[in-house]
Parts: structure tokens; sequence; C-alpha cells
């Protein structure tokens, strides 16, 4: 892979910030707004210790990805850009206190970004893009990120870098999306209903056919089928639902009451999974493990009567607690891993700020006021707090069972017996990603998907913590 030989190591700064953003937060006497503005703060902080001079690419610590170094330097702008913007959309501060960077105006950095990755003739383009291309991925970020700061930062830009940044987007419209994963579907639909809002048409009819999959992908009582094997796994929490909320949030005129009705029938089950220990983590991205909270979040903000604002609070709060009080925020970014970073679980297609896809439950969070109900109602217990429970899923064949004094919570795959083993992460493995120059971890799909259990107390790839 491309650039696969260069590292970067952590920035000093972090040997300081990182015991910090764990002390602050954890330390639940302060305000809850003021925590979340430190998390926000502490990824910023990253941001900027690692990105270009024109802040288009943000080169992180951690192992490459399949798509090489200019891929993942486009994804450390592209996954935290939409978190800035979502600071930015809640009506807060425009220019914010950075440790160790001083104050820094967001707007004036999205909008550096934008010109330097959207020009040909500088070093950190975003290059152009293909067909079955990462880059159509990263697209639907930016494009959410400039419909998120529509009104602040589209209306503002120069008129040449809106131009360039109009066609860099709608070269997503119509490329084929790999058949691999159905939730690719979403992003060149997002990218094409934010540039028809913003005035700029495309066509729709690869719109059309990217619905018809999405539609055709549902499988009932709020799940869609993913993976070509038709397993199901935490996609559905953070990219479908999460990215079908936006898509309708950008145009009104989808189907919303199907997203809305498909939303409300997941939630109902998926809340019950929410521990103040974790989760019952299954499946593949593992590292996005902090997103889990994103459709909760969601149906509290439409008021399905679901989920209460509370309650969507103290899942996003005992989720990010849980994460950060073991080493999930390193050197300024989201770690490759379920605690700390761990390479025997992290997917070929993950590079070093590829988890930064686990902020998107903050995207949907800073998308709010802080006086909006999500931050200012009385937090709530979640299922597993006010007593013991067992439901099913038929749609899923799972069971889920839930035990209130050890504030636990297990997923039984109905059928099945035995949890395959994992397979470590070995010399023979490093050795051939230095001679092949590309991820080569040993993954451990089966014990991903093909377990008979998964619990939160007990999660299949442990807690490897590199950052106690």
């Amino acid at each position: 892979m491309e650039g696969w030989t260069v590292r970067v190591s952590p920035d000093p700064a972090f040997d300081t910030l990182d015991p910090w953003i764990r002390n602050t937060f954890l330390d639940t006497t302060q305000p809850v707004t003021g925590r979340y503005a430190d998390v926000f703060r502490y990824l910023v902080a990253g941001f900027l210790a690692y990105k270009s001079d024109g802040a288009a690419r943000a080169h992180y610590p951690g192992v490459g990805s399949s798509h090489g170094r200019s891929i993942d330097g486009l994804e450390g702008f592209s996954r935290i850009a939409p978190l800035i913007a979502a600071w930015l959309a809640g009506d807060r501060p425009q220019v914010v206190q950075v440790p160790s960077f001083g104050d820094i105006d967001l707007l004036a950095l999205l909008s550096s970004a934008i010109e330097e990755g959207t020009n040909p003739a500088s070093a950190a383009y975003w290059g152009d893009i293909g067909m079955l291309d990462q880059r159509v991925v990263e697209a639907a970020d930016i494009a959410l990120t400039i419909w998120l700061t529509r009104d602040i930062l589209w209306n503002t830009l120069d008129r040449d870098v809106r131009s360039r940044l109009a066609s860099w987007l709608a070269q997503a419209d119509g490329k084929a999306v790999t058949a691999r994963f159905t939730n690719w579907r979403i992003f060149p639909m997002v990218v094409n209903r934010t540039l028809n809002s913003l005035g700029v048409p495309v066509s729709s009819d690869a719109f059309d056919t990217d619905w018809a999959a999405i539609r055709s992908s549902y499988a009932g009582e709020g799940w869609f089928h993913d993976a070509e094997d038709g397993r199901f796994d935490y996609y559905n929490a953070w990219s479908f639902h999460y990215g079908l909320y936006w898509l309708t949030q950008i145009d009104e005129s989808l189907e919303v009451d199907f997203v809305d009705r498909a939303r409300s029938e997941f939630a109902s089950f998926y809340r019950y999974l929410v521990t103040p220990q974790g989760f019952p983590i299954l499946g593949r991205s593992v590292c996005y493990r902090t997103a889990m909270p994103a459709p909760l979040i969601i149906s509290s903000i439409r008021d399905t009567g679901v989920i209460s604002p509370g309650e969507a609070r103290r899942a996003l709060d005992v989720t990010w607690r849980y994460f950060i009080g073991r080493g999930a925020l390193a050197g300024g970014v989201l770690t490759q891993g379920y605690c700390g970073t761990d390479l025997r679980i992290l997917d070929n297609y993950e590079g070093p700020a590829s988890c930064l896809w686990g902020a998107r439950s903050l995207v949907v969070a800073f998308s709010q006021p802080d006086h909006a109900p999500l931050w200012t109602a009385e937090e709530a217990p979640l299922p597993v707090e006010r007593g013991d429970f067992s439901i099913v899923n038929t749609t899923l064949d799972w069971q889920v069972d839930g035990n209130r004094d050890a504030a636990s919570v297990t997923i039984r795959h109905l059928g099945r017996s035995g949890n395959p083993p994992m397979k470590p992460y070995t010399l023979k493995h490093k050795i051939a990603s230095m001679l092949l120059h590309r991820p080569f971890g040993p993954g451990n799909r089966s014990a991903k998907y093909d377990g008979a259990a998964y619990s939160s107390a007990n999660p299949f790839c442990g807690c490897i913590n590199e950052n106690p």
C-alpha cells in the first residue's frame, strides 16, 4: 500500500492531554455539557496536532489501512469535520480554546481544509473519485459537514472554492459502490441530496437505484441486511440509522415515515443492549464502539415516544465514560480497538483516523444546542438498571438477557452453540505486514460473528487497555 512505511509518532502534548481528558470526563460532578465540550476540544486538539498545513488531511498515529496513506489522511479530515460542523450547528462558539493550541476559529479551519482539499494543484488534494472508491464514503461526511454549516460556511466560501467543492462532491453521484455492504448505498445519496439542497442539481437516477436497494435490504423490526452473507451487526446503528436520519433531514420529501418507523422499532429493542459497563459487542468495525448510542439519541430527538431524552443521554454518557476510562482516547484520536488498540480485531480497511466514526454519537448530540432536552432532561435509568429482562428478536434470532445486579447484557444466538476462539496477532502477522506493505492481521471474523453468545461483561475480544 502507498505510504505504508511512513509512521506518525504521538504528539508529546498528549502525554498531558490523555490523562487530562480521562480525569475531567470521568468527574461527573462537572456539568454534562462542560464534560462533552472537553471531549470535543480534545479531539480538535488531535486534529490540529496531525493536520496538513491547510487542514485538508490529518495523518494520525496508528496502523495504516488497505486504502493507503492518501485515503487515510483524507479520513483524518472527513471523519472529524461533521463533529466540528455539528458543534457549530448547535449554536456553540465559533472560536474555541483548544488545549495546547490556544484559540481556534473552527469555521476558518473548515474553510481552509475545503480550499486546500478541492484544489488539484495542492499536495493535499483529496483526489478524483472513481468507481468503488473509498472517497465516496468520505464525500458523504464532507457533504454532511457542508449541510450542517450551510448558513455560515457554504454561503461564505469564495465562489471559486464553492464551485470546486460542488464539482468534487458531484463526482460521487452515480459511482458504483461496493456490493459487499448495502450501507454504502447511503453515501452517494447523502451527497446527491446535499448538493440539490444547496442549489447544485445532480441526476436522480442513481439515487433512485440506491434508495431501492436500501428499501429491499430492510429485514424488519428496524434492522437492515448489510453484509453479503446476511449477518447483522452494529452497522445498523452507526451507518444505516445514522445516515438515513441525516438523509431525511436534508430532504424531507423522502420516506420520512418509513425511516422514523424503522428507527423506532429498532430503538425499542436496541435500547436493551446498553449497560454502564459497555455493551455486547460483535461484528466488524469494533473500534466504532462509541457511536453505539447514536440511534437512541436520534429517536429521542424525533420524539417518537420510544426513548426519553434522559435515557438517551444516559446511554450516551455511560458509553463514553466506559470507553474513555479504558483507553479509547489516546494520542488525540479514538484507538483502533474495543478499549485500547487491538490488532487482533482491527479490520484491514480501518486506518489511523477511521475509528473517528465513533464520534457519530457526538455528531448527533452536538447538533442539539445546550438548552435542548437531550442535555437538560433529568437522566433516566437504562432498562438493565431497572430490572432483569429476557426478550427475543425474531428477525435476528437473538435472545437478549439483562441482569440488573451485574449490570450486564448478553446476546444469545438462538440455535447456536460454542464460541470460536480469538486468533492472536503474532510475529508472523507483523513480519507479513512489513514485507507486503499492507495490513495483515488475523481479522477474527468468525469470533466476531459466529459465537453463540456475546456478553457486555465479557466481550469476545476482552478489553486490551494500552493506556490505563
